[in-house]
């Protein structure tokens, strides 16, 4: 498997794309509900903090060329220590996974399928997720260079139609009502998404010009973060941060009461199709890396065959939550938050990186120290 290559735009098209969707859906309300009007503040702080971390997670991979977390883990830090970091990080992406599938599965319920059985959705994407995943990172890498620039536009543009709404007043006063304290906490549920690039730490093994690969990958994580940025300050200038922390998704909100000279109109189905191919392709990436990552810590060559046994323990970690509240506002707020954050996507990596540094560890792939 490690003969698959994905090139630099690739890297980035997965990057941004399966970052923005969720991004902008759901990060912006509680964003808003704690830094208020300054909630666009938040979202450069966090935009800072998500390509802070993907130029960590690719440093580290390039000094191990060729090598996934699973394997330069064990080299840094030792087999025990090695094993376990692993074994968290296994965990958490397993997690994540189940979590992602049944928030999508709460917004396609309450959006446009409220009397579906919840299984239904949960189990189709989930589904299309695991064909694309068995036929490899190469495909998967194509299809977000295919959707990528449909996705990322189809999020961009309506913003543009909403410019002649704006209320500059929304956005005042801006920093003193918050503060910096009050700014980087609303900072953390959106920089919290953006750690979604820690994978990179399993994919850049496939990476073909790792030199270049850091580039490709903190573009992608920066322009995921400024759709997010712009999206969240068009939600406060025109809808006004009171109305933008009451809605569940403000972006959708703001999209669907759009309407340019009563021409261009109903912009929400567009918005609903943009977010399942970006889901697809986040959910995709995540059970690749956990059948993968899972194939390579248990010692299994043929690492497709991890695909029935991780699949069955996404689907049940998907069916835990018991509403919207525990998915998507409980699981942030009193795990992801306070212990995946700092933790997985900050502490583990920066120590790694550090340790493999002062110890020489590892060669970069462009052959300089």
């Amino acid at each position: 498997m490690k003969t698959a290559r994905i090139g630099g735009k690739q890297l980035f098209c997965l990057m941004a794309v399966m970052q923005s969707g969720m991004n902008v859906l759901l990060t912006i309300n509680p964003a808003i509900m704690i830094a208020k009007q300054d909630a666009w503040l938040s979202m450069i702080v966090a935009g800072t903090g998500g390509v802070f971390m993907a130029f960590v997670h690719s440093k580290l991979s390039r000094l191990f060329p060729g090598m996934t977390l699973v394997e330069y883990a064990v080299q840094i830090a030792g087999k025990w220590a090695g094993n376990v970091i692993v074994g968290l990080y296994m965990m958490f992406w397993y997690v994540v996974l189940g979590m992602i599938l049944r928030q999508y599965t709460e917004f396609i319920l309450s959006t446009i399928l409220p009397k579906t059985p919840m299984v239904v959705p949960l189990v189709s994407l989930f589904l299309v997720a695991i064909y694309v995943t068995a036929l490899g990172i190469e495909v998967l890498a194509r299809c977000a260079e295919v959707f990528g620039p449909f996705i990322l536009g189809g999020i961009f543009l309506p913003l543009l139609l909403t410019i002649h709404d704006v209320k500059v007043n929304n956005l005042f006063p801006i920093y003193v009502d918050s503060g910096f304290t009050t700014i980087v906490l609303g900072s953390l549920p959106t920089m919290t998404f953006l750690g979604d690039c820690a994978m990179l730490m399993m994919l850049y093994a496939f990476v073909g010009d790792a030199k270049r690969g850091t580039k490709f990958a903190l573009w992608g994580v920066g322009t995921s973060a400024f759709l997010t940025f712009a999206a969240t300050l068009m939600v406060i200038a025109v809808l006004s941060q009171a109305q933008g922390a009451g809605i569940t998704y403000p972006y959708f909100n703001l999209i669907r009461n759009t309407s340019y000279f009563d021409f261009v109109q109903n912009l929400d189905s567009l918005v609903i199709a943009i977010w399942i191919v970006s889901v697809f392709i986040k959910v995709s990436l995540y059970f690749f890396v956990c059948v993968y990552g899972t194939a390579q810590w248990v010692k299994v060559r043929k690492w497709k065959r991890m695909i029935w046994i991780s699949a069955p323990i996404v689907f049940v970690i998907s069916l835990i939550p018991r509403d919207f509240v525990e998915s998507s506002v409980i699981f942030p707020q009193k795990i992801a938050i306070p212990y995946i954050l700092p933790y997985h996507m900050f502490g583990i990596p920066l120590v790694l990186w550090a340790i493999a540094k002062l110890r020489h560890l590892g060669k970069p792939s462009d052959g300089k120290n």
